[in-house]
């Protein structure tokens, strides 16, 4: 990745050398100084424009990673497999997934919400009678929005996640109590 000075157009800094060809990259929603990137290779990297080389590295996805955003801490990916996680990147875990039949080309979110786009590679299904052709008949070729929530009665003051507060005595599940649930909107 080239990081270029537009008023000079001067290549300011090289990062990333790694095997695989970067497929997105997320500047515009993240911290200041920081940049996400997905790669070929599956794996969600983060850099800091300071400096050259990636602070964190994340195993993300099957077949390679389609779309990334973060924020102070928080890191969303999808795949070309369709998988969308949920990151906590100053652990380098995950801390939610859910997976859909198309490959993710979007996800967006914020403190209270999450959109994800789910878009099939092959846009133009082909059969052998005139019914083939009508994309009402083709479910299984349309895209798909999903809407997830944060919830938000979950969430203690100033944003403290159950799980840091947690005495863990009980067993909790994948999710870790981020409060994101199955979608609550479909479209």
């Amino acid at each position: 990745i080239l990081l270029y000075n537009l008023e000079t157009s001067q290549c300011l800094k090289k990062m990333g050398n790694s095997l695989g060809d970067f497929t997105c990259v997320n500047l515009q929603n993240s911290p200041p100084n920081m940049l996400v990137t997905g790669n070929k290779d599956r794996r969600v990297r983060v850099f800091d424009l300071r400096k050259s080389e990636s602070l964190c590295s994340l195993y993300a996805h099957q077949l390679g990673v389609s779309a990334v955003q973060m924020d102070d801490w928080k890191i969303v990916s999808g795949g070309e497999e369709g998988l969308v996680c949920v990151w906590d990147q100053r652990m380098g875990t995950k801390l939610w997934e859910m997976h859909a039949r198309h490959p993710v080309r979007h996800v967006w979110f914020n403190s209270h919400s999450l959109i994800t786009a789910n878009v099939p590679d092959e846009k133009t299904p082909r059969g052998t009678s005139i019914m083939d052709d009508d994309f009402a008949a083709h479910r299984k070729h349309r895209g798909t929005i999903y809407a997830y929530e944060f919830s938000a009665d979950q969430l203690a003051v100033e944003s403290v996640l159950p799980i840091c507060r947690s005495s863990y005595d009980e067993v909790t599940g994948y999710n870790y109590n981020i409060g994101l649930a199955v979608p609550y909107d479909n479209i």
